[in-house]
């Protein structure tokens, strides 16, 4: 799945800056058990690999990316078991 918004909402935040909040969000996030999920970002550009039991967990962990500030971009490559 992909999909292109922008959650920029101003200011500059780094690759690594945006990957630690979302793997943050996922610790958060009740609904999801991350542990199989990998986030890769490159200039805000995110790319989620992995597998999760249900699709109410991939959607969790693609709502978590997008929630991250400087998130431009979101490829969502999780696969539902």
């Amino acid at each position: 799945m992909h999909y292109s918004l922008c959650s920029c909402g101003g200011g500059h935040f780094t690759s690594s800056d945006i990957q630690r909040r979302i793997e943050e969000a996922f610790k958060r996030d009740a609904e999801l058990d991350a542990k199989s999920i990998s986030v890769k970002v490159i200039e805000g550009d995110v790319t989620l690999e992995g597998r999760v039991r249900t699709w109410l967990e991939r959607e969790a962990a693609e709502r978590a990316a997008w929630s991250a500030p400087g998130v431009k971009h979101v490829e969502d490559h999780i696969a539902v078991n």
